[in-house]
């Protein structure tokens, strides 16, 4: 029964965990970029969900529809003037563009701090716990954790069974291919960055049910979701799935020996460990051929 638990939470943590790092994956994936923006923008959605929710007495799930559009526009907006003028920069465009997202975490940090102030705060909400043959799982988990993994699935069929998706996983896996093929390849670059920077938003809308943020968590929220992606191999969605399933699992269980604090050093610890032992991740797209 102690197993069926730790699982279960594992698992609805690494639903949400999964939402959390494929924003990041799509971005590198199809850029070669990791935005070290991803963090700031899963925090300042948070925190917005939060002060929204405080103010009106909302339902926060309402919020994720609307913050997944405005952050698909605010994100290709960014994309366009701030990334895509750098794509032609050669092989300096990645480190330039690596240093505009360092520079844009920074700025919406400080947006969070001035809006929001600097205090760790959490949504109560959905904070009845559901006991069903003696297991107990709190709602707001499962919201997390389901709908996480909901939008991630949505997420996959839209790459795989739709036109503009295909466009964007043949973008990632051969740039030079892709534009032989007639693919708008800076049109690829602008949606992958304006989806991906409007998952990591409703991650963001999605955490702050289950833990608390601060403008301050933002870069660790960035090496959180780096994390994962690197586990399961850089630009690999299947496997960062896969990876966030394990990450949650094994949280779910060291939270539950050892304690909360131990549990936070948990991804740290994992990704040491893969990176001596299987630094290629767990996906398909990391193994060698």
């Amino acid at each position: 029964m102690l197993v069926a638990q730790i699982l279960i939470n594992g698992i609805l943590l690494g639903g949400m965990y999964i939402l959390l790092a494929q924003g990041l994956n799509l971005v590198f994936g199809v850029m070669g970029v990791v935005n070290l923006a991803h963090g700031a923008i899963i925090t300042v959605a948070g925190l917005f969900t939060f002060w929204f929710t405080t103010r009106t007495q909302q339902n926060p799930l309402l919020l994720l529809p609307v913050v997944f559009l405005a952050m698909l526009a605010i994100g290709a907006v960014l994309q366009r003037f701030l990334l895509e003028p750098l794509a032609g920069a050669g092989r300096k465009s990645e480190l330039l563009s690596l240093m505009i997202t360092f520079g844009l975490s920074y700025v919406l940090v400080e947006i969070g701090l001035n809006v929001f102030g600097s205090q760790y705060v959490s949504l109560p909400y959905l904070q009845t716990t559901w006991s069903v043959g003696g297991l107990t799982v709190n709602e707001a988990l499962i919201a997390a954790g389901v709908l996480g993994a909901t939008i991630s699935g949505l997420l996959q069929i839209w790459l795989h069974h739709t036109g503009s998706g295909k466009s964007l996983i043949a973008t990632s896996q051969n740039r030079i291919g892709a534009i032989t093929c007639g693919i708008d390849v800076s049109r690829m670059r602008c949606i992958a960055f304006a989806l991906g920077s409007s998952l990591a938003a409703a991650a963001g809308v999605l955490l702050i049910m289950v833990m608390p943020l601060a403008a301050q968590t933002a870069d660790s929220l960035t090496i959180l979701a780096f994390v994962v992606v690197a586990m399961g191999g850089l630009g690999d969605y299947a496997g960062a799935a896969l990876a966030a399933l394990l990450l949650g699992i094994a949280q779910s269980a060291v939270g539950y020996y050892v304690g909360g604090d131990a549990e936070s050093v948990v991804p740290y610890l994992l990704f040491i460990v893969f990176m001596i032992l299987r630094p290629q991740g767990l996906g398909r797209a990391a193994q060698p051929q």
